[in-house]
């Protein structure tokens, strides 16, 4: 098994790889992940199911009359050691007297060769002054896995921007806890108010960077996964008012993660992949900005300013639901062709990627649909979005007027999402009647302009479609 382990965490690693190079989409990476480790766990589960079949010699063992003469035949239990777990037998027994309770998953436990995090790097920094922080503590924990150097390099650069902020914070009164290194229990013991050094101190805040999924579940630095639904709502510290996700996705689910945490704490996340550098520039300073990690800090730890309602903007659908694509099927390959662009159809609406300036493409979806409007009503409009991504509290509102502060007819919107949060499009409409090739060309060329700057600002990335 611990071959397969290996083979697996290759494979792993070979699609992160061309998902990082913009070989695979988001979407496809994590098809392609899933996939991987469904083959393997059906793999494992044949193994354990085969493996009596294959050892048969325990069965006949209880007949000999002397009992115990069966119990230590370990040699049939070693043959089948393998095929129910990666590691060996032994390894789990000792790292299960922590008293820690993982459910299905062995704790702070990565591969065969055992224990994955390391205690010791964990620092627990001493207030530097009395302050608002007089018995809290504000937790920085990595859960990037420690076997991927691409992770280590983040916890560095991560750990670099984040020396002024334990600065601030030691100065108010807080102990502050750095670990490089966190495990799913470390998870929840800062939750709860019980995180090794600082139990008993009330978290005002947690900064938790990790991978993220696209169901909302962050990762730990052994590879194992904590859903919203893993948490304890109860035993969640009352005092928690700030849960930052350096995570992927995080942001869509803000809503439910919200909830499992009690729906106190503000909860802050991407709403979906960004680069490297933008999760950086997120922990730095910037004057011209409210929503940097340091904003949030002062606002929410080091005072006590009330922690806002969950938006609820965004319930309306997106234009798309209630479209058609008939009357622009004749039309759409002259329109791509003004453009340079490739298109193709979907159920109800055309999508038409579109290449822009600096090697950047974005896709608009391309339909028809009667209007509601006053003057407008029951007339065919063609319409055009673009999607941006989730809101999330690490969206400014003036950035979202920024790309429509020019005369034309794109415009931003928030539409009900495919998760927690409202989603971020840009769309535009124009009479069907009236409207040349050219004008629907012009129109789809201001709405991925207009959503692609949007998607660079607050993203940092150009999705590889």
């Amino acid at each position: 098994m611990a071959d397969d382990d290996e083979q697996l965490r290759a494979a792993l690693d070979q699609i992160w790889e061309e998902h990082q190079a913009g070989k695979l989409t988001t979407y496809e990476y994590n098809q392609r992940r899933r996939a991987l480790k469904d083959a393997a766990r059906a793999k494992s589960s044949a193994a354990a199911a085969a493996a009596p079949a294959e050892a048969p010699a325990p069965e006949p063992t209880p007949e000999p009359t002397p009992a115990p003469t069966p119990a230590p035949t370990a040699a049939p239990v070693g043959d089948a050691a393998p095929a129910e777990a990666p590691a060996p037998a032994p390894e789990p027994e000792p790292a299960a007297t922590s008293g820690s309770t993982w459910g299905d998953s062995s704790p702070k436990h990565w591969g065969p060769k055992g224990r994955g995090d390391d205690p010791s790097v964990r620092q627990v920094l001493e207030p530097l002054a009395p302050g608002i922080g007089n018995g809290k503590s504000f937790l920085f924990i990595f859960g990037l896995r420690i076997s991927r150097d691409t992770d280590q390099m983040m916890v560095r650069r991560e750990t670099e921007q984040i020396q002024d902020d334990i600065e601030v914070l030691r100065k108010h009164g807080f102990t502050v806890v750095v670990d490089p290194q966190g495990g799913k229990q470390d998870f929840f013991d800062a939750l709860y108010g019980q995180g090794e050094g600082v139990p008993g101190l009330v978290p005002a805040g947690i900064y938790w960077s990790a991978h993220g999924h696209d169901d909302g579940r962050v990762e730990c630095c052994d590879g194992s996964l904590v859903a919203p639904g893993d948490v304890e709502t109860a035993k969640v510290s009352p005092g928690l008012r700030l849960m930052v996700f350096g995570a992927c996705y995080t942001g869509s689910f803000a809503r439910t993660w919200r909830t499992a945490l009690g729906g106190h704490p503000l909860v802050v996340g991407w709403g979906r992949p960004v680069t490297i550098d933008r999760a950086v520039e997120f922990l730095q300073s910037h004057e011209d900005t409210d929503t940097d990690f340091d904003d949030l800090v002062a606002r929410y730890v080091l005072a006590d300013t009330p922690i806002p309602p969950l938006p609820e903007q965004g319930q309306q659908p997106p234009a798309i639901e209630g479209a058609r694509k008939e009357e622009l099927l004749p039309r759409v390959q002259n329109i791509s062709d003004l453009l340079s662009a490739a298109w193709r159809e979907q159920d109800n609406y055309l999508e038409m990627r579109l290449p822009l300036a600096g090697g950047r493409r974005h896709v608009v979806r391309l339909f028809v649909r009667l209007a509601t409007h006053e003057f407008l009503e029951g007339r065919p409009l063609v319409g055009i979005e673009a999607e941006v991504g989730e809101l999330s509290r690490l969206v400014e509102p003036e950035v979202l007027l920024q790309p429509i502060g020019v005369p034309g007819f794109a415009r931003v919107a928030l539409v009900r999402g495919k998760n927690d949060m409202p989603d971020i499009v840009v769309q535009g409409f124009l009479p069907h009647a009236h409207a040349t090739d050219t004008d629907v060309a012009a129109l789809a060329y201001q709405v991925a302009r207009a959503a692609d700057e949007l998607e660079l600002k607050i993203f940092g990335s150009d999705r590889p479609y």
